[in-house]
């Protein structure tokens, strides 16, 4: 059994992973960044999938994995537009500063941007996506036990429960949507971007080890 085409499991499936990468992130642009990220390595994986459930489970975790690292490694474009040494390296593919489209702010959002990254991401696959704890632990790669405990800190923080929290982004993923066309032109052009990415890094080192090597002829 195949997951049948991919253009149908984006019509089918894009609307609410989106979704889930906009309460992730608190951003469009980053919800769409990490969303086509994550579908990009979805179609070059697609043949091993038996089903859209099992697409959309492999698409959800690794939107999961880069959110929480993202947290942790700041976007190389963003480092070099705010260095006096390297500003003019954002003349190479892939390097340009990212803009930004948060949503309208409201309590929740406000809470949400102030939790660690894994805790905020526990929240949102289970009460968000309506993902079971079992679910949410393999989204995360955390045992249950480490959910649950997550669950309860996160709610706590927020000052809230699990059905008024499930209510409030049920309303604030409302603030973010997208055609299937649009999708999969993000990933097309995402795509794209990654090539040029790797090669404006390639073409940066060289330029790096080229004054370095000067420098230590003129020594």
């Amino acid at each position: 059994m195949s997951a049948g085409p991919f253009e149908q499991f984006v019509a089918d499936r894009s609307a609410g992973l989106l979704q889930t990468a906009y309460l992730l992130t608190g951003d469009r642009v980053e919800a769409r960044d990490l969303l086509t990220g994550a579908l990009i390595g979805t179609q070059r994986s697609w043949d091993r999938f038996a089903g859209q459930q099992e697409a959309t489970t492999s698409t959800r975790r690794e939107m999961v994995a880069a959110h929480t690292s993202w947290r942790r490694v700041s976007r190389v474009g963003d480092l070099l537009a705010d260095s006096p040494v390297l500003a003019n390296a954002a003349g190479f593919p892939g390097f340009a500063r990212r803009p930004t489209d948060p949503g309208p702010p409201d309590e929740v959002s406000t809470g949400l941007a102030k939790l660690a990254p894994q805790v905020r991401a526990t929240l949102v696959l289970r009460y968000g996506a309506g993902l079971s704890v079992a679910d949410t632990a393999e989204a995360l790669g955390s045992p249950a036990d480490t959910v649950t405990s997550d669950l309860v800190r996160g709610l706590d923080a927020l000052g809230t429960d699990g059905t008024r929290l499930a209510r409030d982004l049920a309303r604030r993923a409302q603030q973010i949507s997208a055609a299937p066309d649009d999708v999969l032109g993000w990933v097309r052009v995402g795509a794209h971007d990654q090539r040029s990415h790797r090669v404006g890094l390639l073409a940066l080192a060289v330029v790096l080890v080229a004054i370095v090597v000067l420098v230590a002829l003129s020594l």
